[in-house]
């Protein structure tokens, strides 16, 4: 079986093998879409397959090498990008599911990051991954393709929105796929599936958004899940880099490689099981709590820190939901002016927990939009506040374990923990306060519980991503966790 030669293969492995000629880039394409066509439809999240298109890619990449010609780092590395926040000429964009969208396709010339710096690299895209409808929520699933079901136990959901990018990486069918996060939705699958899903600093990864580039939300980011730290800083070296249509962008060029070997020792580093303000399940902050003191055996020191937030996850999880329910709201008119109308003839396409927030949208006032981004700027404070004292912030990446799917498309996460009333949509998700801020953050993998993945997030200083890449490497070596893909690699298959 050709699916044989690259399944659980890291990218380093794969591009390894294509530059010396002992796998060829049509294997690879064909291994992967053996492997697709063998395990994604127990696991929906694959949405859109473009095999011919990846076979002719891979065609032209095998005559380059065997002509001698030279190759980027990913060559014949295979992927897939998100059905969200992404663009690539000719392809569709659901924004997550909205059947109405299911007929657009990507303009010439209309390329986000992921598939365009990817490709630059001699990756070869095979398709498009399922998210929620836009991404307004912490799990995937929705109507038009159904839930994105998590290898680790297929009762239970990916995480969102990044879940079909995720799922493919935790069940071995391809090393990295891209992710967009806007409150978490890179690390929040990559903490239930097992999963590195690394969020740089705003303006590491060039996010062009247009027409508007100084939309009212949070900070977007596009990032790589992989199952390695090493295949996730390979992603970073191709996708990084100055773009002067993004006003975030940063001009600086990292070698994210170099940052493997560097360690932890003597850095000190602030753990919080909660950030003093979200209720967390016990087994989580237990896990976590004991989990962290690796770094303790790595030289580093620990110390639990008190950010001092002044307002309640409610208030927080709120703002947040209105964040991003103002330029959501702003794309649907734009729809609605192209023709498609969202607010009423398809109002079906649109989660009624989302429609809440869009037609709140119209009540929301300047002294509510400036109270919101008071609240961001204390929590920017507040995290900053704990850089001048450490240099690395520890917590658990989700307040809770991953959730059971719904069977209607409606699948969200609690509604309480520990008692305590949360927004089912983000407010277990604590991922979101660096969407606030800008500071780098990973989700790795900290070990399981009854089977089911938890993860720890790793918090740098503002633009220091680097630091975030050794302590994330540095963790992998002291805890590996490859071991645990057992299980996604026995799973029963339909």
């Amino acid at each position: 079986m050709i699916g044989s030669q690259v399944h659980w293969k890291t990218a380093t492995e794969i591009a390894g093998l294509v530059k010396s000629k002992q796998i060829s880039p049509r294997e690879v394409v064909e291994g992967t879409i053996e492997l697709i066509e063998q395990r994604n439809p127990s696991m929906n999240a694959v949405t859109y397959k473009a095999y011919d298109e990846a076979r002719v890619k891979a065609a032209e990449l095998e005559r380059h090498i065997m002509n001698g010609g030279r190759t980027g780092a990913l060559a014949g590395v295979p992927t897939l990008m998100k059905d969200l926040f992404a663009a690539k000429p000719g392809w569709p964009s659901t924004l997550g599911g909205i059947s109405a969208l299911k007929h657009l396709r990507g303009a010439e010339g209309a390329w986000s990051t992921f598939p365009l710096k990817m490709s630059n690299e001699d990756s070869l895209l095979l398709g498009q991954t399922n998210s929620p409808v836009f991404g307004f929520r912490g799990v995937t699933d929705n109507k038009f393709f159904g839930p994105t079901r998590n290898p680790f136990n297929l009762d239970y959901n990916a995480g969102g929105s990044s879940g079909g990018a995720a799922a493919v990486v935790a069940d071995g069918i391809v090393p990295i796929a891209g992710g967009t996060d806007a409150g978490g939705s890179v690390r929040i699958p990559a903490a239930w599936t097992n999963t590195y899903g690394f969020q740089p600093s705003i303006g590491r990864i060039p996010f062009i958004s247009r027409p508007n580039a100084f939309h009212l939300g949070t900070y977007i980011y596009e990032g790589p899940i992989t199952r390695t730290v090493e295949d996730a800083a390979l992603a970073m070296n191709a996708l990084h880099g100055f773009d002067r249509r993004d006003p975030n962008s940063l001009r600086v060029k990292l070698d994210f490689t170099s940052a493997l070997v560097q360690g932890v020792r003597g850095k000190k580093i602030g753990l919080t099981l909660d950030y003093g303000v979200f209720p967390v399940q016990p087994e989580i902050k237990d896990l976590i709590s004991k989990t962290a003191q690796v770094f303790t055996q790595l030289g580093a020191h620990v110390e639990f820190v008190d950010l001092g937030i002044p307002y309640s996850q409610e208030q927080m999880s709120d703002a947040w939901c209105r964040m991003l329910a103002i330029p959501t709201a702003a794309s649907m008119h734009a729809l609605h002016e192209d023709g498609i109308d969202l607010f009423s003839e398809h109002r079906a396409d649109i989660p009624d927990a989302l429609m809440k927030w869009i037609d709140a949208v119209a009540d929301i006032n300047v002294q509510q939009i400036s109270a919101d981004q008071i609240l961001r700027t204390s929590v920017f404070d507040c995290m900053n506040r704990v850089f001048d004292r450490f240099d690395l912030l520890l917590a658990p990446t989700l307040a809770c374990m991953a959730v059971r799917n719904a069977t209607d498309g409606s699948t969200e996460g609690p509604s309480a923990i520990n008692g305590e009333k949360v927004n089912p949509l983000i407010g277990w998700c604590m991922t979101y306060l660096t969407n606030f801020s800008g500071h780098p953050s990973a989700s790795v993998p900290a070990g399981l519980i009854d089977g089911l993945p938890v993860g720890m997030l790793i918090i740098g200083d503002r633009q220091a991503d680097l630091d975030v890449i050794a302590a994330s490497a540095a963790f992998e070596e002291a805890r590996p966790w490859l071991q645990y893909y057992d299980i996604p690699a026995r799973r029963a298959l339909q």
